[in-house]
């Protein structure tokens, strides 16, 4: 019989073999924008949304509607949010060892100090401002999807060594 920790490991894929990719906001535009940066990017993602901190938790541990909900390879979270705000949502997902490499992108609208170390200090492997423009902020999230999907290495996800240039 799986554990938990069993499942968790091995459900990194969403239906059909994408990698999934958990979006964590409040604001359904803001959703939208960044499921649409994802689908446009070329990359085999599957976007799977919540709209606030308890909601991504349900996902992450598969409970309720989520209990087949794949292992999200990268995490895009909302910093403010009503409820379980970012931050709390941070640190609930980091006491999680299963998904201690699950890359976590806070983003947010607010340019805050206080909140970018809090995030850094939670585990937030990137801290990004929401542009003020649509066009911007689809960038941004292509670059951060780019970046932690297919640059980023990891012991499990990697470049095979008969690749590597030497």
């Amino acid at each position: 019989m799986q554990t938990k920790s069993d499942i968790l490991l091995n459900a990194r894929t969403a239906v059909g073999g994408a990698l999934a990719v958990l979006l964590v906001d409040d604001d359904p535009d803001c959703r939208m924008l960044i499921r649409d940066a994802i689908e446009g990017s070329g990359m085999d993602c599957q976007p799977f949304e919540v709209s606030n901190g308890l909601e991504a938790m349900e996902f992450l541990e598969r409970r309720g509607k989520w209990s087949n909900a794949p292992r999200p390879g990268l995490i895009f979270l909302d910093v403010e949010m009503p409820g379980m705000g970012g931050q709390d949502t941070l640190k609930a997902i980091r006491a999680i060892p299963e998904l201690d490499d699950t890359p976590i992108v806070m983003m947010t609208g607010v340019s805050d100090e206080q909140q970018m170390r809090q995030a850094a200090e939670h585990g937030a492997n990137s801290y990004t401002l929401k542009p003020a423009s649509g066009a911007q902020f689809l960038e941004t999230v292509r670059a951060s999807a780019n970046y932690w999907l297919k640059i980023h290495q990891y012991p499990h996800h990697r470049i095979p060594q008969a690749l590597c240039k030497r």
